[in-house]
C-alpha cells in the first residue's frame, strides 16, 4: 500500500491498517527498506513463545550460529 510522508515528517497510516497496531510501535530498519512492527502486549510471553521454536541448543550454540550466518551474508 503507497502512503506519504508529509513535510514534517508524519507517515499517514491508512485506517485498515491503524488498527491493527497498538499504541507503540518499533520501526525497524532492513535492507529493503524500514519495517513497521506492533509492540505486544505483552513482550515477555511473545519472547518465550519465540524460545520455544528456537532450536535445541545451548547459548554458545546459537551465538556461534548467528555469527556464522552474520558472516555468510557478508560474503
Amino acid at each position: 500500500m503507497l502512503s506519504k510522508i508529509d513535510s514534517k515528517g508524519r507517515l499517514y497510516i491508512p485506517k485498515k491498517m491503524r488498527e491493527k497496531l497498538t499504541r507503540d510501535v518499533y520501526l525497524v530498519e532492513t535492507p529493503d527498506g524500514i519495517l513497521i512492527v506492533p509492540k505486544p502486549k505483552d513482550p515477555i510471553k511473545e519472547l518465550e513463545k519465540l524460545g520455544r521454536n528456537l532450536p535445541n541448543k545451548t547459548i554458545e550454540e546459537l551465538k556461534k550460529d548467528i555469527l556464522n550466518q552474520a558472516l555468510d551474508e557478508l560474503k
